[in-house]
């Protein structure tokens, strides 16, 4: 399995790098997407990536919990691919701000480097929830592999569940409330936490059926529940049929009645159809998810198919190289005999530690919330809630690891290991807090300077306006509302007369040097360059008015 996996993600992986670096250099001008939305490809690929990582969580916290024994048959597979698919779905946010080295600029620090973070921004509540949400897992699946080994570890795995459980339901609401803070009315509903949660859900299952068929494996249980989340699934799509007249049949074919044949006892005994059906569902929810993003007919480019190419590659090739490192380390992990001998262990619940753990997660919460208020006393902290259950988590779930250290190498190396975790904590803070020496990250190359009067061809220009300008102006210059917000508080309308009252000399130099929340651009464009980008934005300011252009 392990061979075929990473054969089959490095086929697909390789030749989709090169969407990445044109979806990278060339920006959102690359992949498909609306002036009314803005989000494209890479938001819908992050929503269904996202869902997939919920399986891990469905199958060894959330039945742990639950107190289903059976759960033990597929929690170690489904926790592996709870890693690989964080790993993708972190990769398409980076992918969409267009800018990845100042990824730093979605943490939350407040007014530290005099720079105002919107906490309010879905990108900010996104990076906090993934990098929680992916911090906590590698460490519960830490603490099941050593477990294997030291049974005394046992007793933890169901407090840390406990910390999962919510944990897990959170990340997808905030993902859901990308949607239903914004502008765009069809998003905004209060049933879409729900609608979310289960379609991850749904999805998670499917992964793992087919991640069990590969393994050779049978576990009657997920099949059932794919039965069961189809249902559930069909009543959200049901209730946005009546209420919004948003209609897929294709969704109603391939992820409702395509997993009914289940239902046929003959049917359901063949290996093929039940792996067929999971697929069947996977491609039906990412289909939903690229409708939901993008709910108008666009013109789909190579690269966003590069990008569904290369999540499902690098999934491939992430989860098989995590098989072939742990099954060296720990061999006793895919050891059938081993595996279901846990089934028959009794541990008792560490409660004490359990609710200590708790109890550092909340005031970790609680002083990061008067720190940042302290810093940005006008930012109504009521906005920073989607962000504080999370850090709640991280710290509820570190604290937990140290008394498992404890307990498996002694109070000693536990008290090692948190002194090393504050001081890379200081250290990381310190380099968060004093930002950098300039505005803009990227390794700038320096070009000529050339007079500005030579100017650049009108397609030239259009097409370095799509690379460079389009992310916040828009592609007609009409301000993409939408993603500005996500960052800049007060963005400002390019009309025809502002840009007038200005003059485009003034404009050139705030290209080329920056202002406020625009970065500088010397470096990267020439002045003649920057003379004619400036040109072409008064052009279409003349054309949303309805004038000739000049």
């Amino acid at each position: 399995m392990n061979r075929n996996f990473l054969i089959f993600g490095l086929v697909l992986l390789l030749p989709s790098l090169f969407a990445v670096d044109s979806a990278l250099s060339i920006g959102p001008a690359s992949w498909a997407l609306s002036q009314e939305s803005f989000w494209g490809t890479p938001i819908a690929d992050f929503v269904f990536w996202i869902g997939l990582a919920h399986a891990g969580t469905l199958f060894s916290a959330i039945l742990l919990v639950l107190g289903v024994r059976w759960q033990h048959r597929v929690a170690f597979l489904a926790e592996l691919s709870t890693i690989a698919a964080l790993g993708v779905a972190a990769s398409f946010p980076l992918i969409h701000l267009g800018i990845p080295e100042a990824f730093y600029n979605m943490i939350p620090v407040g007014n530290a480097r005099s720079m105002y973070v919107n906490v309010e921004s879905p990108l900010v509540w996104d990076f906090v929830a993934i990098f929680v949400y992916g911090t906590v897992s590698v460490l519960y699946l830490l603490l099941h592999l050593f477990s294997i080994r030291n049974a005394s570890l046992e007793k933890y795995r169901r407090p840390f569940a406990w910390i999962l459980f919510p944990l897990v339901l959170w990340v997808h609401t905030i993902v859901s409330l990308d949607f239903a803070v914004t502008f765009v009315p069809g998003w905004q509903g209060a049933y879409f936490p729900l609608y979310f949660i289960f379609g991850a859900l749904f999805s998670g299952v499917a992964l793992v059926q087919i991640l069990v068929e590969l393994s050779h494996r049978r576990v009657r249980a997920v099949e059932d529940l794919l039965i069961a989340f189809s249902w559930a699934l069909l009543a959200f799509w049901m209730w946005e049929a009546n209420v919004k007249a948003v209609w897929h049949p294709e969704l109603l074919i391939f992820g409702f009645l395509v997993p009914q044949l289940l239902w046929i006892s003959k049917v359901r005994e063949i290996s093929v159809v039940r792996a067929l059906v999971a697929i069947s569902v996977m491609a039906s929810l990412w289909w939903e998810r690229i409708g939901l993003v993008q709910p108008e007919n666009l013109d789909w480019t190579w690269v966003d198919l590069g990008l569904a190419s290369f999540g499902i590659g690098a999934f491939c090739v992430a989860f098989a190289l995590l098989r072939i490192l742990l099954k060296k380390f720990f061999p006793q992990a895919f050891d059938e005999d081993v595996m279901e001998s846990l089934r028959e262990r009794v541990v008792s619940f560490e409660r004490k530690k359990f609710w200590i753990s708790v109890g550092v997660g909340t005031f970790a919460a609680g002083a990061f919330a008067v720190y940042f208020i302290w810093n940005a006393p006008a930012f109504p902290g009521v906005r920073m809630i989607p962000v504080l259950f999370p850090i709640g988590a991280l710290c509820a779930g570190i604290s937990l690891s140290l008394f498992a250290i404890a307990e498996l190498w002694k109070t000693r190396v536990a008290v090692m290991c948190a002194v090393l975790l504050a001081v890379f904590a200081v250290a990381v803070g310190g380099l968060l807090y004093r930002g950098t020496d300039v505005s803009y990250t990227e390794s700038l190359t320096t070009v000529e300077s050339v007079n500005p009067a030579l100017g650049t061809s009108k397609q030239a220009t259009a097409e370095l306006w799509n690379a460079r300008c389009a992310a916040c102006h828009g592609k007609d210059g009409n301000l993409n509302r939408k993603f500005v917000h996500e960052f800049y508080p007060l963005p400002q309308t390019l009309s025809l007369e502002r840009l007038d009252s200005l003059g485009l000399d003034s404009l050139s130099k705030v290209v080329l040097e920056g202002r406020n929340y625009m970065r500088p651009f010397r470096g990267r464009v020439t002045d003649a360059e920057a003379f004619a980008l400036v040109r072409y934005m008064r052009s279409l300011a003349v054309q949303k008015k309805g004038g000739a252009v000049p």
